[in-house]
């Protein structure tokens, strides 16, 4: 049965319309079961759907399964974890503060604050930026200097 659901998942992923994003999610989390190497793309595909989700609840529980799938990539393997780890935690700290959890929002702005280097989403073009260049970048230069990090 994974075998034939990981054929329908590639089928769908190698699809050449513009998937629903739900059905994108499900085909990633499909194929990041048995390869690893698709974890990046189903935290992509989870960061998508929060936008686009009504419900805060789910919001909130999309965002954090963005954050824990962004955080098991491997960043020898690919070169966006970090990019995604970054934009998976500003979803998450936006869904905490809407839920009234502003302590564990701050924690989420605190990791992104550590994570981020000068620059990062314009060094590369790569699927990250392209894909996030419509989006307001988290405001981290603004964070660093609030948290007295500035070099």
């Amino acid at each position: 049965m994974l075998i034939e659901a990981e054929l329908i998942a590639r089928t769908i992923v190698l699809s050449s319309t513009k998937l629903p994003e739900a059905t994108e999610v499900w085909a990633y989390r499909t194929l990041a079961a048995g390869n690893p190497g698709y974890r990046g793309r189903l935290a992509d595909a989870l960061i998508r759907l929060e936008r686009v989700t009504a419900d805060p609840a789910d919001r909130l529980r999309m965002s954090q399964e963005a954050v824990a799938t962004a955080r098991l990539i491997d960043p020898v393997q690919d070169h966006t974890a970090t990019e995604l780890l970054i934009w998976a935690l500003d979803a998450l700290q936006r869904n905490l503060y809407a839920a009234g959890r502003p302590a564990e929002g701050l924690a989420a702005r605190q990791d992104i604050v550590a994570l981020y280097g000068r620059g990062l989403h314009q060094r590369r073009t790569c699927g990250v930026t392209d894909c996030y260049a419509d989006a307001v970048l988290p405001a981290v230069d603004e964070w660093i200097t609030d948290y007295g990090l500035a070099a």
